[in-house]
């Protein structure tokens, strides 16, 4: 009989406890909000980080892709001319407007613009963030540049300066 009285004990609790009063309003508590708040918060961080990794790796991408691009035009100038735009016009040749360019561009003298004009590329390509720690740049060797009777326009230097994985990525004809 005791069993029984406190099998009906637990039930009667259990029925009030469900029983709410009319007026109250059933929520979150402040500390269950502040909870969720912080975990979104850091999830999000998470997120934002990787994607800005992935943005890095993109720019990168697109640095190695643009030289390539160039070397490729460089090429086809040479097959052309059987030189690498020559005669030099600029010393220094950056992306960052070094040789006459306005607003961060390759420059109206630019050593480059010959595979422009020849129409191996419809415009030379800057880097992405084209500041005066990324850009990039374009030197053809000069006639005997390292005293071994090399010609004029037979070889040169390409490249990204600063990658943001670390290093450059250059591409070259060299003796």
């Amino acid at each position: 009989m005791y069993a029984i009285a406190k099998q009906k004990s637990v039930r009667e609790k259990i029925w009030h406890h469900e029983k709410k009063a009319p007026n109250s309003v059933s929520g979150f508590t402040l500390i269950e909000l502040l909870v969720v708040i912080a975990i979104i918060g850091l999830l999000s961080s998470v997120v934002l980080s990787s994607l800005n990794s992935a943005r890095e790796k993109a720019r990168d991408s697109k640095r190695k892709s643009d030289i390539e691009q160039i070397a490729i035009a460089l090429q086809l100038s040479y097959d052309k001319d059987d030189s690498y735009t020559q005669p030099e016009n600029c010393n220094g040749d950056t992306s960052t407007g070094a040789c006459g360019g306005s607003g961060g561009g390759w420059g109206s003298n630019s050593d480059l613009q010959d595979i422009v004009s020849d129409g191996f590329m419809s415009s030379l390509p800057v880097d992405p963030l084209n500041d005066s720690s990324f850009y990039y740049t374009y030197e053809p060797w000069n006639a005997n540049q390292i005293g071994q009777g090399e010609e004029a326009g037979q070889y040169y230097t390409l490249c990204a300066i600063r990658l943001e994985s670390g290093g450059s990525f250059c591409k070259s004809v060299t003796p």
